[in-house]
């Protein structure tokens, strides 16, 4: 039987955990998402994005420290035609505070992406049957450990149809 006075303690240790913990701020952009844009830089092209999804941690003189850690065998990786409502959200997105306020898109501008997987040892991804435009892509790498991972994201630009861009997925947006 664990005493009253443990108790008591434990009680009142996530009363005050609860309390302390505020909301997180989700930050919408104001920009009117483009239906008709977006789903135009969508349809069928001719033109592909080949890349590597990893991550590097370098030293603040930009000195990479420690292994290359490449995206796991089957990750997402997401792929979202830049918009207006894009460029603002990743703008909004710069200004993320960890638990207080985070930038987000809403359902519809989130129906309109294409995923594919990761599906080689060293990150490998590739997205088919795209026409020229900008796109903003994202995905997660997972630390050895499995209980961390970290974004990576970037923006890839293909400029002529037919054209196959190759991309590093590697830096933190």
């Amino acid at each position: 039987m664990i005493p009253k006075s443990i108790l008591v303690f434990l009680f009142s240790c996530v009363m005050a955990t609860a309390i302390a913990q505020k909301p997180v701020q989700v930050i919408l952009p104001k920009t009117e998402f483009d239906i008709k844009q977006a789903s135009e830089m969508l349809n069928e092209g001719n033109s592909e994005i080949k890349g590597v999804a990893y991550y590097e941690d370098r030293a603040p003189i930009g000195i990479k420290v420690g292994e290359t850690i490449y995206a796991r065998l089957g990750i997402v990786v997401t792929l979202y035609p830049v918009t207006a409502y894009m460029e603002e959200y990743l703008e909004l997105k710069k200004k993320n505070r960890p638990n207080k306020r985070v930038a987000g898109i809403s359902t519809l501008a989130n129906c309109y992406r294409i995923e594919t997987k990761i599906y080689g040892s060293q990150g490998e991804f590739v997205f088919k049957g795209l026409k020229p435009g900008k796109y903003y892509l994202e995905s997660m790498v997972h630390f050895p450990s499995g209980s961390v991972a970290q974004e990576v994201s970037g923006i890839v630009e293909i400029n002529k149809d037919g054209e196959s861009v190759n991309f590093k997925l590697k830096h933190i947006f």
